[in-house]
């Protein structure tokens, strides 16, 4: 059987997600990573038993005959990347945001349009088992029409200093993990965004080792959408205890209530402590709620297999680019109303 070849450029946690993933699957092969931090590189290398080549310059990469890159990298890095992977003949698997801004996602949807290659947008949320069963309790009518709900994510912050960066990131605690929310919501609503609203805070501007926090560590947000539906969306770089996230949805014939973090499927009691619970946990003492199978319950191996799939049988994939710069559309949008302290309209996109 002829594998399909896979490269991936980054190192980091998300990378590691994008190994595993891969891993999982048969029909592919890693032939190559590329990464600035080369021990980091050489340990996900060591503990996925990858044979293939290291690279220090993602240009190398490009010039190897694997068919999908993964774009594992910071944000201001998604447009010159992706718009390479691309014009190079390769698909790229792009992970959240899309990019910085809308006019950066314009500029990669029109290069993947002039390239004859596509952009895979990482969503995971969206492939996760308990956020999948909830679209499917909605499409079958349990909870009648949405009318109000709640969105939220939060944890203590990221762990590289990028992130706290406002040219280097795009923005803060909205555009890191309210991306997610609107995602879901979108897909679980099936309708537009017409209007929003956001107030943003830097609750805890000064960031240690990483240096001082230019963006908003907390956003509080509604969309208004064009079913006459409000929902709220609450996302946080300053909450300890690891990473919550949470959807709560109410219907004109039911609610649903999903937690994929804080829940009650696992619950340690521990004085001591043990190696890992959760994203983001900083310590694992007293009670604590670990994730078991962490990848897999956050939907990144479902996410990739869909992607190979989509690229062996010419589907469309749930998330492409064009999702994701409808996504971004909803964020910049917000960052406005934040600015005008206004309801802002969410411009109609072509």
């Amino acid at each position: 059987m002829n594998k399909i070849k896979v490269g991936i450029i980054g190192s980091g946690f998300i990378a590691e997600h994008h190994c595993y993933a891969y891993s999982l699957l048969p029909n592919v092969e890693i032939i190559g990573i590329c990464s600035i931090n080369e021990d980091e590189a050489r340990v996900l290398m060591k503990k996925y038993n990858l044979l293939g080549k290291l690279y220090n310059n993602y240009e190398d990469l490009l010039k190897t005959d694997c068919e999908i890159i993964s774009v594992c990298v910071p944000n201001f890095l998604h447009q010159r990347i992706t718009n390479d992977i691309l014009n190079s003949g390769k698909h790229a698997f792009v992970e959240k945001p899309l990019a910085r801004n809308i006019s950066e996602a314009n500029e990669m949807l029109e290069t993947e349009k002039s390239s004859n290659r596509q952009i895979f947008y990482c969503e995971n949320n969206m492939y996760a088992p308990s956020f999948t069963k909830v679209k499917q309790v909605i499409e079958e009518g349990a909870i009648g029409q949405i009318y109000m709900g709640r969105g939220k994510e939060q944890h203590s912050g990221p762990h590289s200093a990028w992130f706290y960066k406002a040219n280097e990131s795009g923005g803060g605690a909205l555009l890191d993990l309210g991306i997610h929310d609107i995602a879901c919501l979108l897909w679980y609503l099936d309708c537009n965004v017409k209007e929003v609203f956001c107030q943003k805070k830097t609750i805890k501007p000064n960031r240690g080792d990483f240096g001082q926090c230019e963006v908003e560590d907390n956003a509080v947000g509604i969309l208004y959408f064009e079913n006459d539906a409000q929902i709220i969306i609450e996302e946080s770089w300053t909450a300890p205890g690891g990473y919550d996230m949470r959807f709560e949805l109410f219907g004109t014939e039911g609610q649903i209530k999903v937690a994929p973090t804080f829940s009650n499927l696992v619950s340690v009691y521990s004085e001591k402590g043990y190696e890992y619970a959760v994203e983001k946990a900083g310590s694992t003492q007293g009670w604590t709620f670990p994730v078991p199978s962490e990848a897999w319950s956050f939907g990144y191996p479902q996410e990739i297999a869909h992607f190979i799939s989509c690229i062996t049988k010419k589907k469309k994939p749930l998330t492409d680019g064009t999702f994701g710069r409808r996504v971004l559309n909803i964020v910049d949008a917000m960052y406005k109303s934040a600015t005008t302290k206004k309801v802002e309209e969410v411009e109609h996109l072509i």
